[in-house]
């Protein structure tokens, strides 16, 4: 389980989409069953990953597919929403980030890999942190990810291979082996900076 994700109250800040930067990650959650199930299925605050892509908009992976619409729209019903800011991104990076994102709109989102990423998420505590078995990550990967499809996305996914397509690996693991959770405990690991809460 992550570090808490101070609120504003706590000592965080509360920013307006005015202060996000073109391919800022913002996570967030809502009280959605869904969400409930991928939170306690990974142990984090957060069930969902979308990558900004500037004039008040975010690319993601929904259940309608990889879309681009308005952050207000994507954060509707949101509960709790944080944005991260990779700090060492070149202009020319965070458009290209932003252009893969856009380039996969219209594909189906992937109902199977994130069933798989629960189950890999879930073995690879299990082994890796419980039990401390060898090759314990590509066991969990084995035994979940083979529902994973390449033609597809789910969110954490997209925001990953986005990312690793321009040049930032931001994760130690493949695009379909990551979690929303994953982006928090990369700005755990300071890779990632905190640029503040846009629903707390």
């Amino acid at each position: 389980m992550t570090l808490p994700i101070l609120s504003p109250s706590q000592g965080g800040r509360s920013i307006s989409t005015a202060a996000l930067s073109l391919a800022d990650i913002v996570v967030s959650t809502t009280n959605a069953a869904i969400s409930k199930t991928i939170r306690k299925a990974t142990g984090s605050q957060v069930s969902h990953a979308m990558i900004f892509a500037g004039n008040g908009n975010v690319v993601e992976a929904i259940g309608d597919g990889v879309v681009e619409r308005p952050l207000s729209a994507a954060l509707n019903d949101a509960i709790l929403a944080v944005a991260y800011r990779f700090g060492r991104l070149q202009p020319s990076q965070a458009m290209s980030v932003v252009g893969f994102a856009r380039k996969q709109t219209g594909r189906k989102y992937d109902v199977g890999g994130i069933a798989g990423q629960a189950g890999y998420q879930l073995d690879r505590w299990f082994l890796c942190d419980v039990r401390g078995v060898r090759n314990c990550e590509e066991r969990a990967a084995r035994a979940n990810l083979w529902m994973q499809s390449s033609a597809k996305f789910f969110c954490s996914e997209l925001v990953a291979a986005a990312y690793e397509q321009a040049g930032v690996r931001l994760f130690n693991r493949p695009p379909e082996r990551i979690s929303p959770d994953d982006v928090t405990k990369v700005w755990i690991q300071g890779k990632l900076s905190y640029v503040g809460h846009l629903k707390a």
